[in-house]
């Protein structure tokens, strides 16, 4: 019984170093909210590349154990997002009375064309044609152009100016979302990647985030290096880690350099991770980049 009672302790003891682990691998919960407001106004249409900025140094400052530093920079970020989002709300409201002035002025302006449409053609045609004779005929009189034809033309156009706004406000919410990671060799470009290297010889090459999530998106991403086939996500701690906020849109090239230090076939693997800006939970993205490299004695 006293030994089942030693092993729980050491379970359990041996689980709280892990969750403290696990924890400290975290940025702090302040940063997380931070760039979860950030977030949320970038993809509502806010100036958010200032913020973003801020939010990169606070990562940097985490990364070099600054915390306290950190935390400072995320906390003046949350003061700030509140005035920034009643300013997008406001922006968005401005931008929805502006569509509908424009709206009700060309309703309008259609309605008084058709009711004032056979003056209007009446003086049209006196005044491109008064100088022909006119002699009278028989049967029913026409205009030159029937109300039924009037009021088609003006319900196609109204049709038309409805979609065209419509369309215009759906302009900033693009249905296609995307990330992705990219390889690129010692010159920073598609190409010239090193397939067989000394062991201990440094390997030089780039690695390429892109955003299209139409808002900000905090990027992790993991580098590792194996002789398995296994699909990502692979087991264990990554060599290396490299972690970024982008701007919608934006991309984001960062150097690589690494040694293999016994011979052999290794696969230098990049897998990219984003921190969720609903749940703000890191999260596999399914994308990945992979680079098999041979290893010899010399």
């Amino acid at each position: 019984m006293a030994r089942l009672i030693g092993l729980a302790v050491l379970v359990l003891a041996a689980l709280s170093l892990v969750t403290v682990a696990v924890e400290a691998q975290q940025p702090p919960r302040s940063l997380l909210l931070a760039y979860g407001n950030v977030s949320a106004i970038g993809a509502e249409g806010g100036n958010v590349t200032g913020l973003v900025a801020t939010l990169n140094e606070a990562i940097n400052l985490t990364e070099a154990g600054q915390y306290d530093n950190a935390v400072g920079l995320a906390l003046s970020i949350l003061n700030q997002a509140p005035a920034l989002a009643r300013q997008v709300e406001q922006m968005r409201l401005i931008e929805a009375v502006a569509y509908g002035a424009l709206g009700a002025l060309a309703v309008g302006a259609l309605t008084l064309l058709y009711l004032r449409h056979r003056e209007l053609v009446g003086s049209l045609w006196l005044r491109f044609r008064g100088g022909d004779r006119v002699t009278l005929g028989g049967g029913k009189a026409r205009g030159f152009l029937t109300d039924s034809e009037i009021l088609a033309v003006l319900t196609g156009l109204v049709i038309v100016f409805a979609v065209f706004l419509a369309a215009h406000s759906l302009t900033g919410v693009e249905a296609t979302q995307f990330s992705a990671i990219g390889l690129l060799g010692p010159g920073g470009r598609i190409g010239g990647y090193p397939t067989s290297v000394a062991v201990n010889q440094t390997i030089n090459l780039y690695v390429l985030v892109y955003n299209h999530m139409n808002r900000p998106i905090w990027f992790v991403v993991y580098i590792y290096v194996t002789n398995n086939t296994t699909p990502p996500p692979l087991p264990g701690s990554p060599l290396l880690t490299y972690q970024r906020i982008l701007l919608s849109n934006e991309t984001w090239v960062a150097p690589l350099s690494l040694r293999l230090n016994e011979t052999g076939d290794f696969r230098l693997v990049g897998e990219l991770w984003m921190y969720n800006p609903l749940n703000l939970t890191l999260t596999y993205t399914g994308e990945y980049v992979q680079l098999w490299v041979n290893a010899t004695g010399g």
